[in-house]
């Protein structure tokens, strides 16, 4: 229950504000003429993220089953005003309603790009960015857009992101068995946003990721494997945390032979939730190697050595991959694995739109840490590149100043948060007292 006036009104004032912040949000959106007018609600987020960062951590209350039902609805009325705005901040989600209309009708989007289906759901078809690259989804995503493809509005995308993203706040606080880290995610504008207006992928595997740290922490832990694994289907991070989850199984009495089928029975689902599109063969890997050689924007690493002869990306993706399995070796807990694998791929990645953020903050949270969630709010600056956004061409230019109005800010919230917990851990008695009430949460 919330234990005090403080946690009964600080959620209140927060909601209030969050409300009204996305409202607004979605009105900019809504009055927008073109795509460089959306970069409008830019200053709206950062007053709304500062507000929500600067006393939901604070919050001091452990959970039940009422207070989580509060957070989630809270989450979703927040969200609710964002669904049915044109999607202007990202068109991500024409390409995930054309792909699944494709799949439903027949066709195999490894093997043929939206460029090639000319005339096939050609209102939809015009809407999808970089037509000409074909699909770099896992198979449960493309269930997932065959699945939305049946509602076929943007609005219907918007809705369903919204719901699967109610999973996680509820994983959060579960997993956490605290109040302020699922506050957090209810009211951050990140995931509210990524959510219910731009409706990414991303919010999908994300949540099936937490519901299985949550799942694991409760000690379920084969379900807590299918949920991981779902969420690496969805899109592929999550796959840093099953040699966690497999080595845990190990320890807690599973045999060998009982890992292998489990191991067997992982890859069947897999193959056959990606039958339909596994005549592609070699294709399967075309629009991955396409990304991944040629897509960059407001990298942390790679905005300093994108302008070199060879800009080392293939560098970048085994530092990566060290430090996952450094974490690996680390830690016996998925959510810590992930926390640092997810760091890493935001700060390493050549690419960081800010929805991709959310790998960072979410396992952040779940360790009870609320660094990245600050770091998020300056990221979310990264939409003024839309200001420079061409119409007839479909891209942007992004300038040289986008790096430096997001990126300093977010290490400085990064580094602060850090040493500020460091501090609290060795303070003397003052501070120690005041852990003991909640705060060492922050």
């Amino acid at each position: 229950m919330v234990s005090n006036t403080a946690d009964r009104l600080v959620p209140a004032a927060l909601t209030t504000v969050a409300v009204l912040c996305s409202v607004v949000t979605s009105w900019v959106l809504h009055g927008a003429f073109a795509r460089p007018d959306a970069a409008n609600v830019v200053p709206v987020l950062l007053l709304w993220g500062s507000v929500v960062m600067i006393s939901a951590p604070g919050i001091r209350a452990r959970p039940n089953a009422r207070h989580i039902v509060l957070i989630l609805i809270v989450a979703l009325v927040v969200r609710l005003p964002l669904v049915g705005s044109p999607p202007l901040l990202s068109d991500d989600l024409y390409r995930y309603l054309f792909e699944g209309a494709a799949l439903n009708a027949g066709h195999n989007p490894f093997l043929q790009a939206p460029a090639d289906l000319v005339g096939f759901e050609e209102a939809l078809r015009v809407e999808v960015n970089h037509p000409e690259v074909s699909t770099v989804y896992p198979p449960v995503a493309l269930w997932w857009f065959r699945g939305v493809a049946l509602g076929g509005s943007p609005w219907v995308v918007q809705a369903a992101t919204v719901m699967a993203d109610l999973v996680t706040p509820a994983a959060i606080a579960v997993a956490t068995r605290r109040a302020w880290p699922a506050w957090v995610y209810a009211l951050h504008p990140l995931p509210a946003i990524e959510a219910a207006q731009g409706a990414h992928l991303d919010v999908l595997g994300v949540a099936l990721a937490a519901l299985g740290v949550a799942l694991w922490r409760r000690g379920a832990l084969t379900a807590a494997w299918w949920s991981v694994l779902a969420g690496a289907c969805a899109k592929l991070l999550p796959v840093v945390l099953l040699p966690t989850l497999l080595v845990q199984l190990r320890r807690r009495g599973w045999t060998p032979i009982a890992l292998a089928g489990l191991l067997v029975a992982s890859v069947v689902s897999v193959l056959l939730l990606a039958l339909p599109v596994l005549d592609a063969g070699p294709a399967l890997l075309t629009g991955v190697q396409t990304y991944a050689d040629h897509w960059s924007f407001n990298g942390f690493v790679f905005s300093w050595v994108e302008d070199w002869d060879e800009p080392p990306r293939r560098a970048l993706v085994l530092v990566g991959a060290a430090v996952g399995l450094w974490a690996f070796a680390r830690s016996t807990d998925p959510a810590a694995v992930w926390a640092v694998a997810g760091a890493a791929f935001v700060l390493l990645s050549p690419t960081v739109h800010p929805w991709y953020v959310l790998w960072a903050m979410v396992p952040a949270l779940l360790c009870e840490r609320w660094g990245w969630s600050l770091a998020a709010v300056p990221l979310l600056a990264s939409y003024t590149v839309l200001f420079a956004y061409d119409p007839t061409t479909g891209t942007w230019s992004e300038a040289p100043w986008l790096w430096w109005i997001t990126w300093p800010p977010a290490i400085g919230a990064l580094a602060w948060t850090h040493y500020r917990r460091e501090w609290m851990a060795t303070a003397p008695y003052p501070a120690a007292n005041s852990s003991r009430n909640g705060s060492e949460a922050m």
